[in-house]
């Protein structure tokens, strides 16, 4: 016999006792994946019999919760820049933090049919917000991992971004000479020691951790852009609050001059540019 959702509410409360977070994103989630209305949830929930299926739902959820996993991935959905996205574990859920580097390229007086390359592209939230908000450029997503491709794919397919383009490739190792104006990336730059980890547990370690205190890929990728950029081109790239001085001198290091730094919402340095 179905139960009603009172049943579960209760149980959620008995299964996550004073969590007032869990039960928050109970309450979207049921709105989000079972598409009930605030009278369903908040007044008839002793009266709303729920069907084999949503008893499916709810149970795994709870589960998942209990496991510690991101609401994004159970709703397979995240919001990015005015856009819904498509999410699972095969990639990084994407962070408030990143749309300031998407601003920065929205923002930017480009060239008629400017190439862009986003490197490591993941779901595809940094290269396909470019590509929607800029439909005279041809943007480009690059990632080692093909199935990150396929989640960055379902995007493309999902939002209409008929001018973004995948392409599977190990940083910028397949790319012409002097080819983009534009490169922007938020590679892996975590460090394997450092405590947010632990918080992070359901998410593509690959796509978190860089060897050399969290440097290793920022390293290779301003080395080779040097390559790949066109005479004037920029370099764009999110890094850890507590890098920007590294990440300064690895640009410097590789020619590049007008180095600037954007801040996060919270003020701290999150993201370095710079031109070659």
């Amino acid at each position: 016999m179905s139960k009603n959702l009172r049943y579960y509410k209760n149980l959620i409360d008995e299964s996550f006792i004073g969590n007032i977070l869990i039960k928050k994103e109970f309450t979207f989630f049921l709105k989000e994946k079972l598409y009930l209305k605030d009278s369903d949830v908040y007044i008839n929930d002793k009266e709303r019999n729920l069907s084999p299926g949503e008893e499916d739902l709810i149970l795994d959820f709870i589960n998942k919760k209990q496991n510690d996993f991101p609401l994004d991935y159970i709703l397979n959905s995240t919001k990015f820049y005015e856009n819904e996205f498509y999410v699972d574990q095969r990639v990084l859920i994407p962070r408030p933090e990143t749309e300031i580097l998407v601003d920065y390229i929205n923002n930017y007086e480009f060239i008629d049919k400017a190439r862009i390359l986003d490197i490591g592209t993941g779901s595809g939230c940094i290269g396909i917000s470019i590509a929607l908000s800029n439909p005279q450029l041809n943007v480009y997503g690059s990632d080692y991992s093909l199935n990150a491709l396929k989640v960055a794919d379902i995007n493309r397919e999902e939002l209409n971004s008929d001018n973004f383009y995948l392409i599977n490739a190990d940083w910028l190792s397949c790319f012409r000479e002097n080819f983009f104006d534009i490169i922007v990336s938020n590679p892996p730059y975590i460090c394997e020691e450092d405590k947010h980890l632990k918080n992070l547990i359901h998410e593509p370690r690959e796509a978190l951790i860089s060897s050399d205190s969290g440097l290793c890929d920022i390293k290779k990728i301003t080395r080779q852009a040097t390559n790949i950029l066109k005479k004037n081109g920029i370099l764009v790239v999110e890094h850890g609050f507590n890098q920007s001085i590294e990440v300064r001198k690895i640009f410097e290091e590789n020619n590049f001059s007008d180095i600037s730094i954007l801040k996060d919402f919270q003020n701290h340095p999150r993201v370095t540019l710079g031109v070659f």
